[in-house]
């Protein structure tokens, strides 16, 4: 069997041990952090550490990065999916506003002009909510970016002091 698959079920059989069997990460280092073994521990130490030190951070911290991470997504998802919508907010303006243009032009005489009017006039008030739910949309995604990274920020630092504290070198 190949020394990686073997790594992965040891670890999964440590979780399974200490009750975390539901909760093990797709890795147990998020940040992307370099871990020097500075006590000789070998690979299965380490990724025991290392899961255990995932843990220890999130209880310390009440919070989970890839929990978290789901949730920025679903944040993300809805702030495109508002502004795609927002997006078409000129068009169907425009649409109401020739609308309206053209029964307002068919009675003073000129059906044609009062559609174009209307139109141009339905497009920019449409286009303007457009651009303020565009905007909107994406401030909901910055302040929701800006909260992750700074959720993980003390979480990262939980996680490093937890290695460090079990004789790892974090950089």
């Amino acid at each position: 069997m190949n020394k990686k698959i073997l790594i992965t079920m040891a670890v999964m059989l440590v979780a399974v041990a200490i009750g975390w069997a539901e909760t093990v990460p797709p890795s147990t280092n998020p940040g992307g952090r370099v871990v020097y073994p500075a006590k000789g521990q070998d690979s299965d130490q380490q990724m025991k550490d290392q899961l255990e030190s995932y843990h220890w951070a999130t209880d310390q911290t009440k919070w989970d990065p890839y929990q978290a991470h789901d949730v920025l997504v679903q944040k993300g998802y809805v702030a495109a999916q508002t502004a795609e919508q927002a997006q078409g907010g000129l068009i169907r303006g425009g649409a109401r506003g020739a609308l309206a243009g053209l029964a307002i032009g068919a009675i003073a005489g000129d059906a044609g002009k009062g559609a174009a009017i209307g139109a141009v006039a339905g497009g920019l008030v449409g286009g303007s909510r457009s651009r303020r739910q565009r905007a909107s949309a994406q401030s909901a995604a910055d302040q929701a970016i800006e909260e992750f990274n700074s959720q993980f920020s003390v979480w990262d630092r939980n996680w490093v002091a937890s290695m460090e504290g079990r004789g790892y070198t974090v950089q």
